[in-house]
């Protein structure tokens, strides 16, 4: 059954050649859903979906950091004669692909819709309900689990390429990498009881899993920290 959920998201379309500029700053290719854009220290200014057509691309993130990211774009993107637009349209979750025009973004078990209206014939998630399939699902998201923080200590790796060349804070994130694991790594644990104070651990999101009769919880913890009391991690 289908399920959405309206993102507190935007959307802007950048047009130019936008493919050579996120080329040269922000964390990955143009065949990648997810992106980032760093600051030189390696911290997080905005985490978003995209999706190239052409040489322009849509891109999707919170609205929470989409002033921070126009700011820390502004420059760049009058050198690359590039322009930032934002979009009428609003940003969904869906759980299943929508058959109605707009931008479609495809990820492991879901997708993000770029559209005027959520998708028909679906049923729409409140809040809670939409924390409980993240938190099931694995899903984090900036302005949810993680914030302006080293990307490395995010499980949003898959927005970063190792290989596609510089990047704004490439050189932290290329000391990190070389190091082994970064300082600190954000997971999903089960808990029997509702988790509260963790030494050492920093509880992020929470819900009550009717599916698997246990507590979820996406928690900041230390790299080094293997076990914790009463969690078992999820994968």
């Amino acid at each position: 059954m289908k399920h959405c959920f309206e993102l507190p998201f935007v959307a802007f379309r950048i047009s130019g050649d936008a493919e050579k500029l996120f080329n040269g700053i922000t964390t990955n290719t143009r065949n990648g859903t997810r992106n980032a854009l760093l600051d030189v220290y390696g911290r997080v200014v905005a985490a978003f979906y995209q999706k190239f057509e052409g040489k322009e691309v849509a891109i999707a993130l919170s609205e929470k950091y989409s002033d921070k990211f126009l700011a820390a774009m502004k420059t760049y993107l009058m050198l690359g004669k590039c322009k930032a637009e934002k979009m009428r349209e609003k940003v969904f979750f869906t759980t299943e692909k929508p058959t109605e025009h707009g931008i479609l973004i495809p990820e492991k078990n879901y997708f993000i819709f770029i559209a005027e209206k959520e998708p028909k014939g679906s049923i729409k998630m409140n809040e809670e309900e939409f924390l409980c399939l993240r938190l099931e699902n694995g899903i984090s998201m900036q302005g949810f689990e993680f914030e302006n923080e080293m990307i490395m200590n995010t499980d949003w790796r898959d927005a970063v390429s190792l290989t596609k060349g510089c990047f704004l804070g490439q050189e932290i994130v290329a000391k990190v990498t070389q190091r082994g694991k970064p300082p600190k790594k954000l997971v999903r644990f089960a808990f029997a009881q509702e988790p509260t104070q963790i030494p050492f651990v920093e509880i992020r999101s929470k819900c009550f899993s009717k599916k698997i009769g246990k507590w979820i919880a996406y928690c900041s913890v230390p790299n080094e920290e293997t076990q914790i009391p009463g969690a078992e991690e999820l994968k």
